[in-house]
Parts: C-alpha cells; structure tokens; sequence
C-alpha cells in the first residue's frame, strides 16, 4: 500500500512538474489545451521513471538471497519518506485548489507566497524524503534503489523544461515565419 501512495504522489508530482515546465512559454492568449498537454506530458514523465523504477525494483527482488527482509525493508523506507512527502504534497495540492476560487488576489497570493517557494523547495523535499526513507534502511538494494528513484524523479522537471524549451522555440520560429511572410 505505500508503494502505492509513493506512485500516486510521484504521479501528482509529474503532472504539476509539466504544468510548471510549460507556465510562461506560450503567447497565445487562450492557453487552456497547452497546459492540459503540459500537464499531460508531465504525468507521462512520470510514468516512465515508475516503469523503470518498477523494473529496477523487481530486478532487486529477484537478486535478492532474502525476500521477505528486502520487501519489509523497502516498505519501512518508504513509509518514511512519506513522512516528508506527504505535507509537502498536501501543501502543493491545498494552494493549487484554493487558484480555484476566482479571485486574482488570492491567485495571485497563493502563487507568489506559496507555490514559489514550493516549487524552489522541491528537489530539496526531494532529497530529504528520500535520505530520510534510506537512513535506517538494512540493506545496500534499499539504499540504492531510493537514490535510483531520486535521480529518476529529480531528472523529469530538467527533461521537461528541455522538452517544453524546445516546443516554445518551434513556435516562435512558426509565427516569425508567418508574420515576415
């Protein structure tokens, strides 16, 4: 059960890392379908690092002398790092909720004093998480496989960024083209 919560807040984080990675880059005015294939985008990125997670996971199963100690391990880690994550995700998820209230200064506040210095905060909850899920672990596949993960993780806002980076230039080099034209 908490590999599964682990997944659904990896899931969260993915889709709000392509919403973040794509905010500011589109000049158009009506922007709704580009930030629903950001976000999309985002949860995909999520997708693979899981599979990949998964498959490493099942690798260190299988390698595994003893099981039951490495399964008991790894859910003792992660159980751990939901202590860091989970507040963290409330507090990501409580402020984009209250952007629903369609008020411009709460918008406007919630983004400014709070989903600014979360999103700084992320790779920093990150790493934390993490550490704290892996410091009392037992044994090394733990360790490495947690640190596998956070790398995988840490690694989809910069693939993002690079990805939305390049989309944002294909389209300035698009309507350049047409207004010159």
């Amino acid at each position: 059960m908490t590999l599964l919560v682990l997944y659904l807040v990896a899931s969260l984080d993915g889709a709000f890392c392509g919403c973040r990675t794509c905010m500011g880059r589109q000049p158009l005015i009506y922007k709704t379908r580009y930030y629903v294939n950001g976000v999309l985008r985002g949860v995909l990125a999520a997708q693979i690092a899981s599979w990949l997670s998964l498959f490493a996971l099942l690798a260190a199963m299988s390698a595994s002398s003893d099981k039951t100690l490495l399964h008991s391990d790894l859910e003792a880690a992660a159980a751990r790092m939901l202590l860091v994550f989970l507040p963290y995700t409330a507090l990501v998820v409580i402020n984009v909720m209250l952007r629903l209230v369609p008020s411009t200064d709460l918008r406007s506040a919630t983004s400014v004093l709070f989903l600014g210095p979360l999103t700084f905060l992320r790779p920093f909850v990150m790493i934390v998480g993490v550490l704290f899920g892996i410091w009392h672990a037992q044994l090394r596949p733990t360790i490495f496989l947690g640190l596998f993960v956070l790398a995988l993780m840490l690694s989809i806002e910069f693939a993002l960024n690079l990805y939305n980076g390049k989309i944002q230039e294909k389209q300035i080099n698009t309507y350049v083209s047409v207004d010159s034209k």
